[in-house]
């Protein structure tokens, strides 16, 4: 499946869950924080045990990974063999700005800002900023990771 193909159905099941639990009742409200807390454990896990291994725990076996001027990643291994190449000392954390939750309550989306620091191969400090897409199933009874965009920004992002 092409990149560009992938992007769209994310944007398109990104709409489809705007109206979706969009409400105001203490269900939408409790999906919404349930989810929100999911993607703030998974930032502190990364921090924590690096990004393969939260990925590892908290994604999918067939998960999608779609970094930034790369190939689309799909599955368990292909994610976790192409994450364990970073750079030691290379660390990623980021801050969910907003939740969406399907009303079925077993999909829906995250999205926010990361940081990701690390050293170049000259041993220099690098830092890059960016934003999150991420599209989460919940098949039984727990939040798991289905796909992840990123996109760099030139600056510290905002919500």
């Amino acid at each position: 499946m092409s990149a560009l193909r992938v992007f769209f159905i994310v944007l398109l099941l990104t709409g489809s869950l705007l109206g979706c639990h969009g409400g105001d009742g203490a269900a939408a409200t409790a999906a919404r924080d349930a989810l929100m807390h999911t993607d703030k454990a998974f930032s502190a896990a990364t921090l924590q045990q690096g990004f393969a291994a939260a990925f590892k725990r908290y994604a999918t076996d067939d998960a999608l990974l779609l970094p930034e001027n790369s190939m689309a990643l799909r599955g368990e291994a292909l994610i976790e063999q192409s994450l364990q190449g970073m750079p030691a000392g290379t660390r990623l954390s980021w801050t969910p700005q907003a939740a969406a939750v399907a009303a079925s309550s077993d999909m829906g989306y995250t999205w926010g800002i990361y940081e990701l620091t690390g050293t170049n191969a000259a041993g220099q400090a690098t830092l890059a900023y960016g934003k999150y897409l991420a599209v989460w199933q919940k098949p039984s009874g727990k939040w798991r990771l289905a796909v992840m965009m990123i996109n760099q920004s030139p600056g510290p992002a905002s919500g």
